[in-house]
């Protein structure tokens, strides 16, 4: 499929950074065309951006056998561009009566030209972003599409919105995501520090910092988005960085805990957690550099939301995936920095839970290897 965009007047504007016309055609890069090519007077200066990876080239018009055409003054993200390219035949997205993107097998160079067509719903951001007004709607929109489906209960509710509101000012300073993820695995490692060294008062400090990081974590990935800055080395950034402030955290809980007099059993074990799951982490990392991955949602436990969750979970499965949502980090971060502050001992419970967590994470990891090599 070819990718288009038109460039007239308003190309050169920008939302978050990006003009729109290279926010249309990196949309269309993410959404699989094979070259892009862009209808203007001039060739503009962000052809020769290093985001953009595919063929793109100056044109006065797109030819017949397939294309996904974008306005010009458009802004569309790659979601809605998947949807306009599964669309039988000719399709169009309007805003009242013009033509945002459009799909079409016909030759032309102004999308007018098209008339109406099948009408799709915009199953992502497709709007016009010409004015200042439009502009402001077009950032309000692309900030919520950066919500995910797999979103834990905590996030949905609290991290979310906190982390969106950090993305939505740091877009604006230039910063790469990949140091956006360095300086929230300070906060990480710090909460680790905190958590083994200044008693009490440490315990709780080192678990909101656990809790801010979760928060933060979310930051990195929503300015790669909406920057189209994601890389693979930004993966492993994410996925090492928050095993690290896990391992961190639990290590220096643990160590606090004993420090203040708590049973060798709970400290103990606490330790026992960490080496469990970092050998669970491990085992994880070695899939994802087979696959040519750093995402760990892509590692397949085979409960919950998996990439291969099977057709007929057994019992075990039914119940790991029932309880997962309790483990998923968001969760877990908040529930732990709601027990540091109520005490030691409430710290202690969440530190065998933990502890409990990486042993079950590690059984089904284990697991997952099992069949795999059986397969």
């Amino acid at each position: 499929m070819l990718g288009v965009v038109l460039c007239a007047d308003f190309g050169e504007r920008d939302v978050f950074g990006v003009p729109l016309a290279l926010r249309a055609a990196l949309s269309l890069q993410a959404a699989g065309v094979e070259r892009v090519l862009v209808l203007c007077a001039e060739r503009p200066g962000w052809l020769s951006d290093d985001r953009l990876k595919i063929p793109a080239e100056i044109a006065a018009q797109w030819p017949a056998g397939g294309a996904l055409v974008v306005a010009d003054g458009a802004v569309v993200d790659a979601k809605a561009m998947r949807a306009l390219s599964a669309a039988s035949g000719e399709a169009r997205v309007h805003e009242g009566l013009e033509i945002v993107c459009a799909r079409t097998d016909r030759a032309g160079s102004k999308l007018e030209e098209l008339g109406r067509g099948a009408e799709l719903p915009p199953g992502g951001v497709a709007l016009f972003g010409r004015t200042k007004s439009e502009l402001a709607r077009c950032e309000n929109a692309l900030m919520l599409s950066l919500r995910k489906p797999q979103d834990g209960w905590v996030s949905r509710s609290i991290n979310r919105h906190l982390s969106l509101a950090v993305t939505r000012r740091l877009v604006r300073t230039g910063l790469r995501p990949n140091q956006v993820s360095g300086a929230i695995l300070l906060v990480g490692l710090a909460s680790g520090v905190c958590a083994a060294l200044f008693g009490p008062m440490g315990l709780a400090v080192g678990a909101v910092l656990f809790q801010a990081q979760s928060v933060l974590d979310g930051c990195d990935g929503e300015l790669s988005r909406l920057t189209f800055r994601g890389s693979r080395a930004g993966e492993w950034l994410d996925t090492v960085g928050d095993d690290l402030t896990n391992y961190s955290f639990f290590t220096g809980a643990a160590l606090g805990l004993r420090a203040l007099g708590a049973p060798s059993i709970v400290w103990m074990g606490g330790l026992v957690g960490v080496a469990i799951g970092v050998i669970a982490s491990g085992i994880e990392y070695r899939y994802l550099v087979s696959i040519g991955s750093g995402d760990l949602l892509k590692y397949p436990l085979g409960f919950g939301e998996d990439p291969e969750k099977p057709v007929s979970p057994s019992l075990s499965q039914r119940v790991l995936g029932a309880f997962r949502p309790m483990f998923k980090r968001d969760f877990f971060a908040f529930a732990t920095m709601l027990a540091a502050i109520a005490g030691p001992a409430a710290l202690s419970a969440a530190l065998v839970a933990f502890s409990i967590g990486a042993a079950a994470t590690l059984s089904a990891v284990i697991a997952s290897e099992v069949r795999r090599a059986r397969a």
